[in-house]
């Protein structure tokens, strides 16, 4: 493996992944056009806030597995374009809290106490006691817009000022907010009442502008803004005309809707703006927690230990540890069964998981199952991370559902796949022998035991003498070896399901001649990997 650093990150992270036996290149402050060059041969990627990872981009990596980000905000890579292609986006959100939250208060109490520019008037000989009364931060209402890890260390250091704290975050209903022991409010009610608002949110395309024109009109007359999480989120515009009216008292920034900011800047140079260019993370402790941290988080990825950090693969954590993946292996396989049974056209499954270790991965397998019925359909890069947005571009729908111990075996991945124009659906299921075998055990009802691997022939029939000896026939006749084969026979009947996987492929004269066998209804071959 080998992994392309091409931001400023701790010389640590090399050293982790190393120990690890990862290769490393630093390719830091390179132009675009050299970077683009470089990526084909990389499986790994890590980057901090300088480096913009966009579509263009992610299409020169065909090897790509994973794309690191040393801190928190991932805005600076296209999710999106990186799941298309299956490779895991990850950060490392708790590795610069401290120093963001620290950095926050640092702002907040520059604005409040107008300290840069009473620095710089002392420093230029000036002597001014009056110019620059402040604000005290004791007693008033704060209101804290995100609560994630930095937004709740932000929380308790400004209550450590006797200052009223309440918090909003649009995924925290009310009863989690009062557990992290804030008062709970709305976003409106923040705007309306707070005097101090601090920003802890991610930019997205719901929070973007989040705080305009009408917002800052709306706060009481003389309030103050502090934003050190993602620019963009307030409306510098709006802001600046709301601090030239005095509507806004001040405001502190270190993030900026347009990165590096563009100079002369009106906004930064106004006398009651405390600015900083980004560096909120940016302490030797965070820097260089955050370069262990995303090196240790991509060692486990490439050695199938782990999925920390991940941001595009949702619940999947522990669906990409090394002890998930014979599961994982045996739904995805099941997904390519499935797929052919139903056709190239067939959109509607159903997945059925028994077995207590297995429904705790149940989004992984999934994901599995999906890209398994995608990998015979599409030609692209199809994997787990990927799997969900290629099913639904594609108009296939899945209905998953977690059940208890199965009565045949501990663990079982059963799926349905809907039969089209009044055809009946067809049903499979595989387990694990030991840990790693997998074992197709049922077809349409019928109970059997076969490797579900290379090309099978399933004939459906009756189970009648001679039967069995003409099939063998047929292949023998064609120097065709049979590598494996299963009977399955319904109970209290002769209707059989013959699975017999063969050492090659099987020629379309050898399909017809097996499907004038007497007795044999119907052959369909499947090709499994």
């Amino acid at each position: 493996m080998q992994v392309l650093i091409a931001d400023n990150v701790s010389r640590k992270c090399d050293a982790v992944l190393n120990a690890h036996g990862i290769q490393t290149v630093r390719a830091v402050g390179i132009p675009r056009e050299e970077l683009l060059e470089m990526l084909p041969n990389y499986e790994g990627m890590i980057v901090r806030s300088a480096v913009t990872v966009d579509r263009g981009m992610i299409e020169a990596m065909p090897r790509m597995l994973a794309i690191g980000r040393a801190g928190a905000g991932v805005d600076n890579i296209d999710v999106v374009a990186a799941t298309e292609r299956g490779i895991v986006v990850m950060n490392t959100p708790g590795g610069n809290t401290i120093s963001a939250a620290e950095h926050t208060l640092a702002m907040l109490m520059s604005l409040l106490r107008k300290v840069p520019a009473a620095n710089a008037s002392l420093r230029r000989g000036e002597w001014d006691r009056k110019t620059f009364v402040g604000t005290e931060l004791f007693g008033k209402r704060v209101g804290v817009l995100g609560l994630g890890r930095i937004g709740r260390e932000v929380a308790a250091r400004i209550a450590s000022f006797q200052a009223h704290v309440v918090g909003y975050d649009p995924v925290l209903s009310p009863d989690a907010v009062r557990a992290l022991g804030l008062e709970p409010t709305t976003f409106q009610e923040m705007v309306e009442s707070c005097q101090i608002i601090t920003i802890h949110i991610p930019l997205t395309a719901s929070t973007r502008g989040l705080i305009g024109e009408a917002e800052l009109a709306r706060m009481p007359h003389g309030s103050f803004i502090i934003n050190c999480a993602r620019g963009g989120i307030v409306d510098e515009a709006a802001l600046l005309g709301a601090l030239n009216t005095g509507q806004i008292a001040g405001a502190a920034l270190d993030v900026f809707s347009s990165e590096p900011v563009a100079f002369p800047s009106a906004l930064i140079d106004h006398s009651n703006v405390v600015a900083t260019p980004h560096v909120a993370a940016s302490t030797h402790e965070a820097q260089e927690r955050v370069a262990v941290d995303i090196a240790v988080q991509m060692a486990e990825f490439f050695e199938g230990r782990g999925a920390r950090g991940v941001v595009n693969a949702n619940g999947m954590e522990d669906s990409l540890m090394s002890a998930a993946r014979p599961m994982m292996h045996a739904a995805r396989l099941l997904g390519e069964l499935l797929s052919q049974l139903g056709g190239p056209d067939s959109h509607t499954f159903n997945l059925t998981v028994h077995g207590t270790d297995a429904t705790q991965i149940m989004q992984g397998l999934e994901a599995a199952l999906l890209a398994g019925i995608l990998r015979q359909r599409l030609s692209g890069v199809v994997n787990e991370i990927n799997a969900a947005r290629l099913a639904a571009d594609a108009g296939i729908t899945l209905q998953a559902v977690g059940e208890g111990e199965h009565p045949r075996y501990q663990m079982l991945i059963s799926g349905t796949v809907e039969g089209l124009n009044g055809q009946p659906p067809h049903h499979a299921a595989v387990t694990l022998f030991g840990r790693n075998d997998v074992r197709l055990v049922m077809v349409d009802g019928l109970w059997l035991d076969i490797v579900p691997s290379g090309v099978m022939v399933m004939l459906r029939g009756a189970d009648r003498p001679g039967v069995l000896a003409a099939i063998g026939g047929t292949f023998a006749e064609r120097s065709i070896n049979i590598s494996d084969v299963s009977l399955g026979r319904r109970d209290g009947s002769d209707d059989a399901l013959t699975v017999i996987r063969i050492d090659g492929d099987l020629p379309a004269e050898t399909l017809a001649e097996l499907s004038n066998i007497p007795m044999v209804q119907k052959v369909k071959v499947v090709r499994m990997p």
